[in-house]
């Protein structure tokens, strides 16, 4: 019975903590939380002081690169406006990229 009880303890808690925060590397990954939106597209949100890069590796795609201000959440989209779903993810490099975000067009 205590056997089954920590496994349901265990299963809950990486659910609470999310499937996605091991699968990130890199020294921003402490300021990135991944999940998904209510059309349940991968979205990423950056809760640092820094403007981020995230390069988002995924199942079906290749890898995918998102700037994310610092504060902000962003969506991640493949070609097409077409957004990648969160079951799609499998990992991701994140750094810091510094100074103040300019996306470019």
């Amino acid at each position: 019975m205590v056997r089954k009880w920590l496994l349901v303890a265990l299963g809950c808690l990486g659910a609470a903590t999310g499937a996605h925060a091991g699968n990130c590397r890199g020294a921003a990954c402490r300021d990135a939380s991944f999940g998904n939106d209510a059309k349940g597209c991968l979205e990423i949100q950056n809760r640092g002081t820094k403007d981020m890069e995230i390069t988002v590796y995924t199942a079906s795609s290749g890898p995918i690169t998102v700037r994310i201000a610092s504060g902000s959440t962003e969506t991640v989209y493949k070609a097409g406006r077409m957004c990648v779903p969160a079951a799609e993810y499998v990992r991701s490099d994140a750094k810091y990229t510094g100074g103040v975000f300019a996306p470019t067009r």
